[in-house]
């Protein structure tokens, strides 16, 4: 009898005792939900890092693969050089463009075509433009002041229509739109030197006038 009871004692405090453990391994599983590694970090930790470069890759690759205004996202007229002038240009001439050139207010005749041979600039494209301005010196006044040279573009539709547009200051536009409304042909763009939007229609319908 007394040898039972003992027994019965022996198997409650072993059971106690199991009981016990596997709630002490509980708690200290819960207190530590992270696996240290040997540098300092944890697994959690490493893996946001992880997927947080995975995510810069991306984003960098993205904006790699996004259209900034370098020549070689458009078709280009003219010639690229570290003396060229370049501006964007966007035809809104309501036709294809099939010709471009652009001489100074001082020459009397237009230089040959621009664009090369078989070149189309639908409407709505953007085109980037290089031009060379001469080494000439401007008009001179009777005061002996020198007149700041302008320039003047003729623009060939597909129809065969020509358009002129003048007045024109290259170092003063880097985006331009080309526009023919009410029989002009005029630019709109944005100074640089100023900062304002800056339309050309007007002086064209008062040069028509003349």
């Amino acid at each position: 009898m007394k040898r039972a009871f003992i027994t019965g004692l022996l198997v409650i405090g072993t059971a106690c005792m199991i009981l016990a453990c596997g709630k002490k391994e509980k708690e200290t599983n819960e207190q530590k939900p992270e696996t240290e590694l040997s540098d300092g970090g944890t697994e959690e930790t490493d893996q946001e890092e992880a997927e947080d470069q995975e995510n810069a890759g991306e984003d960098d690759a993205q904006a790699e693969e996004t259209p900034d205004e370098g020549a070689e996202n458009y078709q280009i007229i003219g010639t690229e050089s570290p003396e060229a002038h370049k501006v964007l240009l966007t035809n809104r001439t309501g036709e294809a463009v099939t010709g471009f050139t652009v001489k100074s207010s001082t020459d009397a005749e237009f230089p040959a075509n621009l664009m090369a041979s078989g070149m189309k600039v639908e409407n709505d494209e953007t085109v980037c433009l290089y031009y060379t301005v001469p080494e000439t010196g401007g008009a001179e006044t009777g005061s002996g002041k020198m007149l700041r040279t302008t320039y003047e573009f003729s623009v060939t539709n597909e129809g065969g229509r020509e358009i002129r547009i003048s007045g024109l200051i290259f170092d003063d536009i880097q985006q331009a739109e080309l526009c023919f409304e009410d029989e002009v042909g005029f630019i709109k763009y944005v100074s640089v030197e100023s900062g304002e939007e800056i339309s050309t229609k007007e002086m064209a319908l008062s040069l028509q006038v003349q």
